[in-house]
């Protein structure tokens, strides 16, 4: 398989990824209201929409043997592509807090003081943590292939997660009759977090290597991989209901090797679904290489969606567009509804991609354009 159409399944796992993390984020009762599944829709998104991410991530460094290369080179392209635009987005968010504090007069001094902690401690703002959280993981894997070679890095990271789950058990017993007890457990958090996503990271690099990402280019083996797609999804769906709620952000697994396995199932259901979709050929209009470009802006964009598609403005927004044309439904209302919410933010980030990248490119840790052209 070439290196084009690797990169094309990938931007597509990447943007059905994200597409599912504003799924799992659009929750309210207003939401609710319009289906009882989509509360289930949501706990099933959670059970692997952040181990994608770190899987796809730990694939990506296989293919790119990225874990050979110098680690100051890896270190200093990995903080401009994710902790510059960290940085940016923190402080974004951060004129959002002093605009409350200062002219809406809707929090507290506190609260500011707190984000402040959580931008500097990098506990992370809102969605931003899994910035801070994928940058430690992925120096923190090429550190230990690096220092550790063969069976004994797996020995290492194995090591570092059985540190991480003591831990992240031990916090339950912290008090939580005073504020100094909720900074410890945000620290403790901040600390473990990029473990557990180290030990994806792992996942996905191996599995790379063990299966070399199915190479799809014959009958027999796009045959095995669709056959393939329904089992892994039962994995995890099975799985996931019977150790529900999960959340990687407040590290709640509940039960851990259900966990790893229904989120590995449900990661490698989208990987291998989206291989499947980059193959797909129609006509002379469409081919693999520019099949679903909209899953493909989105996922070449991550970072960007990921910071900031959790908009409570565009909520309300969108939540009045459905009203309105509620209106004039008779059938399937609520459906129909939580599409225009869904489509509204989809309009909404794919604009604001696109007024960040050709304005403000530097947020993303990229030059303006004239720049690249020296």
């Amino acid at each position: 398989m070439d290196k084009k159409s690797r990169v094309v399944y990938f931007d597509i796992a990447k943007g059905i990824g994200m597409v599912l993390v504003l799924l799992g984020h659009l929750q309210n009762d207003t939401i609710f209201s319009y289906s009882p599944h989509i509360l289930k829709l949501c706990a099933w998104i959670f059970s692997f929409h952040m181990p994608l991410f770190f899987i796809i991530s730990g694939m990506l460094i296989c293919y790119k043997e990225e874990n050979r290369s110098d680690i100051r080179t890896f270190i200093g392209k990995r903080f401009r592509s994710i902790m510059i635009p960290y940085f940016w987005f923190s402080l974004i968010y951060l004129f959002i807090v002093l605009y409350s504090l200062l002219i809406t007069k809707v929090i507290l001094l506190k609260t500011l003081l707190i984000q402040l902690w959580y931008v500097l401690g990098m506990y992370g703002m809102n969605v931003l943590w899994f910035l801070p959280a994928l940058f430690a993981a992925e120096v923190m894997f090429v550190f230990i292939t690096q220092r550790f070679k063969n069976q004994k890095s797996l020995i290492a990271i194995v090591s570092l997660l059985a540190v991480a789950i003591i831990i992240n058990h031990l916090r339950k017993y912290l008090p939580n009759d005073l504020e100094i007890y909720e900074r410890i457990n945000e620290f403790l958090v901040t600390v473990i977090r990029p473990v557990f996503a180290c030990s994806f990271i792992f996942i996905g690099y191996y599995l790379f290597r063990l299966i070399g990402i199915i190479k799809t280019k014959t009958n027999r083996t796009r045959l095995i991989t669709l056959l393939s797609l329904p089992v892994l999804l039962a994995i995890n769906i099975l799985i996931n209901f019977k150790n529900i709620p999960v959340d990687f952000r407040s590290l709640v697994f509940n039960n851990y090797f259900f966990y790893y396995l229904s989120s590995t199932c449900g990661s490698l259901f989208i990987i291998l679904s989206s291989i499947l979709l980059s193959k797909i050929r129609i006509g002379s209009l469409i081919n693999k290489d520019n099949a679903f470009p909209l899953l493909k802006f989105y996922g070449v964009n991550s970072l960007v969606f990921m910071a900031v598609h959790n908009n409570s403005s565009i909520m309300a927004l969108s939540l009045k567009l459905a009203m309105y044309a509620n209106q004039y439904l008779t059938r399937a209302r609520g459906y129909i509804c939580y599409a225009l919410v869904i489509l509204t933010y989809l309009i909404y980030i794919a604009l604001t991609i696109l007024v960040i990248n050709r304005l403000f490119p530097f947020i993303t840790g990229k030059p303006f354009r004239s720049d690249r052209k020296r």
